[in-house]
């Protein structure tokens, strides 16, 4: 007999409709969704055809006289409601599952794959993916290369069903065998008097086994071709569902669908290699929130930096792909040889601006990472791993490479140069009024007093100049969080002070660093502002700090390959107090890594406090206090000065 059944609890545990599996994805059910089957699909990739996997997510209508076993289906949520009666929440849900049954048409989500193997093992009993799909709870025999490891990702399909109701469909390649069955998580309720388990099955009864002839089923749930479909139940239409979960495969499947192992289509939009640009650009690109395009940049442009390994600590070969970029996020997609991006990698103490892309690509890699990811894939977590302390190091290590790479690429890749002869002439130092009287002088020389020389021709000659790499060695990171973030910290704020000057200028700086995009693994995001509260510090204050103006103040580089600066400040009043040093230009402001500080005048060493505070230093009203400051490794970029006295 064909129909719904809830096996029996023999009187043991009653379920509730708070199900654990599917409560976990019901925060973004299509996204969860479409990570999960296009994980799910690719992991059934057909060896044996060469094309692509193909996924396709389609809205349908069915009538509802077409329900598979509607009349018990109803039956059973009737006695799902009374068993239930004094639960607000569960008498809600069952209320609008009636609204729901009542319909003419009812809504469907149907997803079809192709160039699978299908569901394997329909007529093996416990063996097989059959039965792992629809009767197994915590388990999966995915290999390494696969994206699942905990068979919870089975439960997303739920999580966008108001009837908790998902049917199967599958045509396996082995033997073309066609197998079909259905599978509601309600709630235990009452059958013959007995109470029942919360999980229940359409198909044979008898031992709740699928349906395997096409001819006792309604054709709109016959699959012809080899693969699997899924048809969720009560589909919620309303929710703006086609551009979420197109989101959602351009954010998570990039990867794949770039080197097309992965074609999806929703509705009538296709995703593939070729469209892949043109819809990043209209669905993320200007969303703070998706990161894709400019991860899609950053695999794909011309003048992105490539840095191969292809043995990383004996697990097999990784990829790095960086794209600087003065608007980027500075933020890496971690992504697995499925070609799913697992999370975005933040917490890059470096002024350095720029895109990545990090793919693992060997067996042993993968299979580790895999161990160590949640059921939703969206991190990794090392406590996971049988041995938590070596997780943490391979994943420290990892990341060390990571940051290593990223800071190796120079600041600046590409100069061009204006040299104007006869032009320095007329350009005075401001910070040495004797400069400004020779070259009055000279004017003077040049032509009658008051009157400026005889303008000469000149020739304008523009170079190009490749500069050369420069390795950026910045300020130790620690790994207090395992899914890093950058976070916006104080000093970006107290580093703007009283008074602030920027190579040859006085006054104000510019602005703060616009940081709104965060890592949602990171867990030091709220508490790093006041761990790392720069240059307000007390630590070796004589007392309370005030603000000075700054006069002048000039930054310039006296020896590059040692990252030495010349810092000369000139305040409106003698005193003493602190100087903090900040990167700006191109790659935002952030503060400075500093060495080593001492004045020149004196050769007196000066203490660095934390995160770089120099002081204390003595300012003069008449004369310029001038410090060497030395920048850890070979940094050369734009600097900024802010003071702050005693």
């Amino acid at each position: 007999m064909i129909n719904w059944n809830f096996p029996s609890n023999n009187y043991g545990q009653v379920t509730g409709l708070n199900d654990a599996g599917i409560e976990t994805f019901r925060g973004n059910p299509l996204d969860s969704l479409a990570r999960e089957i296009n994980q799910n699909s690719c992991d059934a990739k057909d060896k044996g055809n060469s094309g692509p996997v193909e996924v396709h997510f389609n809205l349908i209508y069915v009538s509802s006289e077409h329900f598979p076993g509607k009349d018990r289906f109803i039956s059973i949520l009737n006695s799902c409601k009374e068993y239930w009666k004094d639960n607000a929440k569960t008498k809600q849900f069952f209320e609008n599952a009636f609204s729901i049954m009542n319909l003419e048409q009812i809504p469907f989500l149907k997803i079809s794959d192709y160039n699978t193997t299908g569901l394997t093992g329909a007529n093996e009993g416990e063996r097989g993916g059959w039965h792992n799909l629809i009767k197994s709870v915590g388990s999966s025999d995915k290999g390494s290369q696969s994206g699942g490891s905990f068979g919870i990702g089975k439960h997303a399909p739920f999580a966008c069903s108001d009837l908790r109701t998902v049917f199967y469909g599958t045509k396996e390649v082995e033997n073309g065998t066609f197998a079909f069955q259905g599978v509601a998580k309600l709630v235990t309720h009452l059958n013959d008097a007995e109470p029942t388990q919360g999980t229940g099955y359409f198909g044979i009864v008898e031992k709740n086994t699928p349906i395997t002839s096409t001819a006792e089923i309604n054709e709109l749930f016959r699959r012809s071709d080899i693969g699997t479909d899924i048809f969720i139940a009560g589909f919620n239409e309303k929710s703006e569902w086609e551009e979420k979960i197109i989101k959602s495969v351009l954010e998570n499947f990039f990867i794949a669908i770039l080197n097309e192992k992965l074609i999806v289509k929703v509705g009538e939009t296709t995703i593939n290699a070729n469209s892949l640009a043109g819809l990043l650009e209209k669905y993320t690109k200007n969303d703070p929130e998706c990161l894709s395009y400019h991860y899609y940049e950053s695999y794909t442009l011309s003048n992105r930096y490539h840095f191969p390994n292809k043995d990383f600590l004996g697990l097999g070969e990784i990829d790095l792909f960086v794209l600087p970029g003065k608007d980027l996020p500075k933020r890496v997609a971690m992504v697995r040889g499925t070609g799913m991006k697992i999370y975005d990698k933040g917490s890059f103490r470096t002024p350095f601006k720029f895109a990545g892309v990090m793919i693992a690509k060997g067996e042993g890699i993968n299979d580790f990472l895999r161990k160590i990811e949640p059921p939703t894939h969206s991190a990794w977590e090392p406590d996971r791993h049988e041995n938590p302390e070596e997780a943490k190091a391979i994943i420290r290590k990892l990341y060390g490479w990571i940051n290593e790479k990223v800071r190796s690429i120079t600041l600046v890749s590409d100069e061009e140069e204006l040299d104007v002869a006869g032009l320095s002439q007329y350009l005075a130092d401001n910070d040495d009024p004797s400069l400004e009287v020779e070259a009055q002088q000279e004017i003077v020389q040049n032509g009658s007093e008051g009157e400026k020389a005889a303008p000469k021709d000149i020739e304008i000659e523009i170079n190009h100049r490749r500069m050369r790499q420069i390795a950026f060695v910045g300020i130790n990171e620690s790994f207090d969080a395992y899914q890093e973030t950058a976070t916006g910290t104080q000093d970006q704020k107290d580093m703007q002070g009283s008074g602030s000057g920027s190579a040859d200028e006085s006054g104000k700086g510019p602005g703060e660093e616009d940081n709104k995009n965060h890592d949602s693994n990171d867990k030091n995001d709220q508490t790093g502002a006041s761990k790392e509260n720069q240059f307000n510090e007390s630590d070796n204050s004589a007392g309370p700090s005030k603000n000075v103006r700054l006069v002048r103040s000039r930054i310039f580089c006296v020896d590059p390959g040692a990252a030495i600066y010349k810092v000369a400040i000139q305040t409106d009043a003698d005193g003493s107090g602190y100087i903090g040093i900040k990167v700006i230009g191109e790659v935002g402001g952030e503060p400075a890594p500093v060495k080593s500080a001492v004045v020149q005048q004196t050769g007196e060493s000066v203490y660095i406090g934390k995160n770089g505070k120099i002081g204390p230093i003595s300012f003069y009203k008449d004369n310029k206090s001038d410090l060497l400051v030395t920048l850890e490794g070979s940094l050369r970029c734009a600097l900024e000065v802010a003071i702050h006295a005693n």
